[in-house]
């Protein structure tokens, strides 16, 4: 008989993972039934189907050396949750739904690849851009003999350290989506760019709107009060060649594509209007990543050439308007997917529209 006893975080979170007869409890306090581990020897649970092409990628380590990579994923399963029996769940990952994605990493180049950390560069997406939580797990008693259900075989499966020239590894990681989420994409990203994949029959989810439709919501202004406000995106364009090229930006961000993203904001209450609605706007990728506009500096312009705010500086008056348009950076083989508007009033649900 085996004993499974869980922990589980949110992302970049370590949980911990006990199995096996006896020992003691050495981590985290738990809670919950102890259940039986299930007597698989691969984790469980529905195979979604995916594109498994290796793609190339350069990945650079901590000593800002350059390695080639061939990546892709092989694998991916939607679990259950009764996966999670006995496991206590951390808030932001509570009633999602374990998938098990298994990916495969080669070094391609000559030296030696910290596998290990260019395996944490793997997402799962949503079709909004929304990406899984990854959770991790450590052994908590070594004595216990390792058990057999979805969690631990997942976690069981890690690639090595290092690997050598012309090694390849497997790792199979645990990522958490919300229930009745359908996955879209697996991703890797890095330095170099980002490389996609897509799974068969992922969606936009529910709640999305089209691109250019108004929505009401509600914004605090500078003395605290509720404002009601009109918010309507207008355009998410590529910036041309050279839109940038008057500020000073680093390597990485001159290898992005830039993107102008537009929104017009009607003041529908009865007192002015600081402007500062831009800063609420984040575009997110196919490949699950969340951006944020790019803070540029420049005096005397109120942005690059093509993406002008209208009022910059001024105070938004009763029932007139303000366009404001920001610059996002979208890393090399990613797209933008989603514009999302977070209200700073209290308890208001963030608004998200299709970028097309």
């Amino acid at each position: 008989m085996s004993r499974q006893t869980s922990t589980i975080a949110g992302a970049g979170v370590l949980a911990l993972l006990l199995a096996g007869c006896g020992g003691s409890d050495t981590g985290k306090s738990v809670s919950g039934d102890t259940p039986k581990a299930k007597e698989t020897a691969a984790p469980t649970g529905t195979p979604l189907t995916l594109d498994t092409a290796p793609q190339r990628a350069n990945y650079t380590d901590r000593d800002d050396k350059t390695h080639q990579l061939t990546l892709h994923p092989t694998l991916l399963k939607r679990g259950s949750v009764d996966d999670l029996k006995g496991v206590q769940l951390d808030d932001d990952v509570r009633g999602m739904v374990p998938h098990y994605l298994t990916v495969s990493i080669t070094n391609s180049g000559s030296g030696t690849v910290e596998s290990a950390l260019a395996v944490r560069n793997f997402r799962l997406a949503l079709g909004d851009g929304t990406a899984g939580e990854t959770v991790s797990f450590f052994g908590g008693n070594p004595l216990a003999s390792p058990g057999t259900g979805p969690l631990e075989t997942c976690n069981g499966t890690k690639a090595p350290r290092t690997l050598a020239a012309g090694q390849a590894a497997t790792e199979c990681r645990v990522v958490m989506l919300p229930k009745d989420a359908k996955p879209a994409t697996v991703s890797y990203s890095d330095d170099s760019g980002t490389s996609t994949w897509k799974v068969e029959g992922g969606d936009t989810g529910s709640g999305v709107l089209p691109a250019d439709k108004p929505a009401k919501v509600t914004w605090k202004d500078a003395q605290d009060k509720d404002v009601p406000l009109t918010v309507t995106p207008k355009s998410v364009r590529k910036a041309g060649a050279g839109a940038l090229a008057g500020y000073d930006l680093n390597a990485r961000q001159k290898a992005a594509t830039a993107y102008f993203v537009t929104l017009a904001y009607r003041n529908n209450g009865t007192s002015k209007l600081y402007p500062g609605m831009e800063e609420a706007v984040t575009l997110r990728t196919e490949s699950g990543q969340t951006l944020r506009k790019l803070t540029l500096i420049a005096i005397g312009s109120n942005g690059p050439k093509g993406c002008q705010s209208s009022v910059p500086y001024g105070m938004v008056r009763p029932g007139k308007s303000v366009q404001q348009c920001g610059v996002y950076l979208v890393d090399q083989g990613d797209k933008p997917v989603t514009i999302t508007f977070s209200s700073t009033a209290d308890g208001a649900e963030p608004v998200t529209w299709k970028t097309s």
